[in-house]
């Protein structure tokens, strides 16, 4: 896997008990990372600064990344402890055969970068910058997943509104359609309790006129009726 320029902010820098020497994990071997007259290099202040162990085998070198994806594969490994935040997940792995720690950050379940030990607390050291490194890239993906849910939220909210602000209108809608019925049911009726007032007066003068024209009838009928004089006529008994 070729080094990129994003790659390199995982590197880690050691420095010897005595602040002389610095060793860097990118260096090739443990060359000693001096300037040409012969003042210590400063490491940068983003990594930490550890000190190195007498031992020579305590010194955390840069592992082959083909060569840890193989003994991951071949299962030969043991994880002592992982990591994960959102895309990126960091492992610290002991190689039993050769009494190897391996520190390992993925991204993507794709192994990145991978720092290779005999001592257990340099390769935790190793693991706990991956795992700082980690931790940092993580806040932008925090950060994105609290504005996602903000913003699905308030398109939670404005849903809820327009939906609210719909039913608002067809209720305002239906009640000036009802308010309209009604004004136009209330004229119909006026109008039509007019046109049955008016006929109720017709039907009352025509009653009258019936009424009067039946008595004249039937003053006109007593007036033809004969007249007994004396009286009425007692009936004789057989």
């Amino acid at each position: 896997m070729s080094e990129t320029s994003s790659m390199r902010e995982f590197a880690v820098v050691f420095r010897s008990d005595d602040e002389d020497d610095i060793v860097s994990a990118d260096a090739p071997g443990d060359a000693m990372a001096v300037h040409d007259h012969g003042d210590p290099a400063v490491p940068d202040l983003a990594h930490p600064v550890w000190t190195r162990h007498d031992t020579e085998g305590d010194v955390v070198e840069v592992a082959d990344v083909e060569e840890v994806e193989a003994l991951v594969y071949q299962d030969t490994v043991t994880q002592v402890r992982e990591l994960h935040s959102f895309s990126h997940s960091v492992r610290l792995l002991f190689h039993a055969a050769t009494l190897k720690f391996y520190a390992t950050i993925y991204m993507d379940d794709l192994l990145w970068r991978a720092m290779k030990s005999s001592d257990f607390d340099a390769a935790e050291r190793a693991f706990e910058e991956f795992v700082a490194q980690a931790n940092h890239r993580a806040r932008s993906e925090v950060r994105r997943v609290q504005l996602d849910a903000a913003n699905r939220q308030l398109q939670r909210v404005i849903a809820e509104s327009e939906a609210r602000a719909e039913r608002l209108r067809v209720n305002i809608q239906r009640n000036a359609a009802q308010k309209q019925r009604a004004m136009d049911r209330e004229t119909e009726l006026r109008h039509s309790i007019q046109q049955l007032d008016a006929a109720r007066l017709q039907a009352q003068l025509y009653a009258n006129r019936t009424f009067r024209q039946i008595g004249q009838l039937h003053s006109t009928c007593a007036a033809q009726l004969p007249r007994y004089r004396g009286g009425w006529v007692g009936l004789r008994k057989k």
